[in-house]
């Protein structure tokens, strides 16, 4: 069992930052992988207000897609967001949208990212992103902060990308970090331990998970390197699971010795005590393949707030009762801490 305490019902105040109800699964969606299957396919309820494509030029020569909002009324020096996808996702990912949308509700301009090469990324850089390259998200806040100067900007992560938004957070606290300062950090179910997360991936249950991310990982490199064919051949015929994916793909196309040399060097959890901003993550006991137990060797400061629920799946979180009139609970809990940091 893990050694934090998992959140129980708390009684509720008046207020989105202070009315936070405990989550509840939905009665007909019990349990992790109920959680997590529903979740990945039940999409929003409303859509965000129109975006804007832009592009953002990397050192190396790649280049990120991103979509930006803006809410009515959003003016000099008021709140913004980057938001960061998982893996094998895009910027139009259910949960980006959903809390896309919560954030204009609070008045915050809003940029979602493809990460490197991914949805309309494809074509524009002949590197892929990991859960390590903290260096692209940088680059985004750079861009955004150029755009809005003086305006808080905070990084929202969701399962890969809130190992990156970790990680960066802790690499922006040290004195020496060249680009733009962030406000603060927001992640939900980071791969924290990602050595430890591969392996949980290669249980008999959670198969058919590690097979669909290995499959459309596979489909994308494949496409990146007809796209770019003096990348030359792949070389991933034979992968069969996410570790050997990286182990024979992620690792030596990013100057890493091998899977484990990747996992030890790009997992956030070791650096956490590292942030300085502001902080929330929130996770649920009953993630099929990111253990609980990943945590306890996390020190998470006082200035970073860890939720363990105990339900909830991996990106899941529909809840028995709406909440602000939507069952899916983790969005608005994460737009409710940001209107309390933010006075909304």
């Amino acid at each position: 069992m893990p050694r934090f305490p998992i959140l129980r019902p708390a009684v509720p105040r008046r207020g989105l930052a202070a009315e936070i109800p405990a989550f509840a699964p939905h009665p007909w969606i019990r349990g992790g992988h109920a959680q997590t299957i529903v979740g990945r396919y039940l999409g929003p309820n409303r859509s965000p207000r129109p975006s804007k494509a832009a592009t953002i030029a990397l050192p190396d020569g790649d280049r990120l897609r991103v979509r930006e909002s803006l809410p009515e009324g959003w003016g000099e020096r008021a709140p913004a967001a980057v938001l960061l996808h998982g893996l094998a996702s895009t910027a139009e990912a259910s949960y980006l949208v959903r809390f896309a949308r919560r954030l204009d509700d609070l008045g915050v301009r809003v940029v979602r990212v493809n990460l490197r090469g991914a949805g309309e990324g494809f074509g524009l850089a002949r590197g892929f992103y990991h859960a390590g390259r903290t260096e692209d998200v940088r680059a985004v806040v750079d861009w955004l902060a150029e755009r809005a100067p003086g305006s808080p900007i905070a990084v929202a992560g969701f399962s890969m990308g809130a190992n990156q938004a970790l990680k960066l957070a802790a690499e922006s606290s040290r004195p020496d970090y060249p680009g733009a300062r962030i406000d603060c950090v927001l992640a939900a179910n980071p791969p924290i331990d990602l050595s430890l997360c591969c392996r949980a991936m290669r249980r008999p249950e959670n198969r058919v998970y590690d097979r669909s991310f290995v499959r459309w990982l596979g489909a994308q490199v494949r496409r990146l390197h007809e796209r770019f064919p003096d990348l030359g051949p792949a070389e991933i015929e034979d992968v069969r699971s996410l570790y050997d994916f990286d182990d024979r793909y992620t690792a030596p196309r990013n100057g890493f010795a091998d899977a484990e040399d990747y996992y030890r060097r790009n997992s956030a959890g070791p650096l956490v005590p590292e942030i300085a901003v502001p902080g929330l993550v929130v996770h649920a006991a009953d993630d099929p393949f990111i253990p609980a137990s990943a945590f306890e060797a996390v020190a998470f400061p006082p200035n970073v707030r860890f939720e363990l629920l105990p339900h909830g799946g991996h990106l899941g979180y529909v809840s028995r009762r709406p909440w602000l009139g939507d069952r899916r609970w983790l969005e608005t809990r994460l737009a409710a801490w940001l209107a309390g940091r933010w006075g909304g």
